[in-house]
């Protein structure tokens, strides 16, 4: 299991997917990660999807996450959110069909109809 982030005081987070790029990771601790990842990816499941999508969004916009990533397997659809002046926006979105690609990972990208 990936360790637990911390970037609330009360509470933790264990998004599916995280990317922390290489001069950050001193917010890498051996329990947790003390900080906002710089790319999360949270695969949507029935029973989470409002937690995922409104909850989280809101705490990792608010901690400056720079890419947060929604995958739904079950619609095939991938939606991309980029930090721009502190709000995640909306700046890619594909269903069944289509690549979605990273600008803080340079070479990652998914394809929907992979899922």
């Amino acid at each position: 299991m990936p360790p637990s982030m911390s970037i609330e005081e009360t509470e933790t987070y264990q998004p599916d997917i995280i990317f922390i790029a290489k001069d950050r990771l001193h917010i890498v601790e051996e329990e947790r990660i003390k900080g906002a990842p710089d790319l999360v990816v949270e695969i949507l499941f029935p029973s989470t999807a409002y937690y995922d999508l409104r909850k989280k969004f809101k705490i990792y916009e608010k901690h400056g996450v720079r890419e947060y990533w929604v995958v739904d397997p079950e619609a095939k659809s991938i939606t991309m959110y980029e930090n721009k002046e502190g709000r995640l926006v909306l700046a890619e979105e594909v269903e069944e069909r289509g690549r979605v690609r990273s600008k803080v990972i340079p070479g990652f990208e998914l394809d929907a109809e992979s899922l």
